[in-house]
């Protein structure tokens, strides 16, 4: 029997979840990166977001996650991470149609077409969802002007 996986991070970009894989396999724990691109381009009919997953063992989720916000805090390996803007989870399907079964997705696909629906992310743990606009916002302070690095180059979009 396979051991089931959990997600343990979600990006847009591939580069990105390999470099995460990389890390985790160094500190000693299996990972593995599930492509959804593809699903998301031709099925949806949509540009691909929150589409490479980085997977480990349910029982190693934990400490998997917890190394990463680690590392994250010396060397911003989870930099571009897409995460649920509520709660911060990694568990996030774009767009917000099941997988589960085909019927309730054909009539998303349809009702997007027709403009009855919007493709929105969805946190599968707090079951929030919002617009991709919200997602790639730049960054801003209080005033809400774009934050800026020292020297006063504008920081990279994730």
């Amino acid at each position: 029997m396979k051991p089931r996986t959990e997600v343990v991070a979600t990006f847009d970009d591939l580069e990105k979840a390999q470099a995460v894989k990389v890390k985790l396999e160094k500190a000693g724990i299996e990972a593995n990166v599930k492509d959804e691109s593809r699903m998301q381009k031709f099925w949806f009919l949509s540009k691909p977001h929150a589409c490479e997953k980085v997977l480990v063992k349910e029982s190693e989720y934990t400490r998997a996650r917890q190394f990463l916000l680690e590392a994250d805090q010396q060397d911003g390996i989870l930099h571009g991470e897409v995460h649920c803007l509520q709660c911060g989870s990694p568990h996030i399907q774009y767009p917000q149609y099941t997988r589960k079964f085909l019927t309730t997705t054909f009539f998303g696909v349809i009702f997007y077409w027709m403009g009855l629906m919007d493709k929105l992310f969805y946190c599968r743990d707090c079951h929030c969802t919002w617009p991709v606009k919200e997602l790639l916002r730049e960054p801003t302070d209080i005033l809400n002007w774009p934050k800026r690095h020292e020297g006063g180059v504008k920081q990279e979009r994730g």
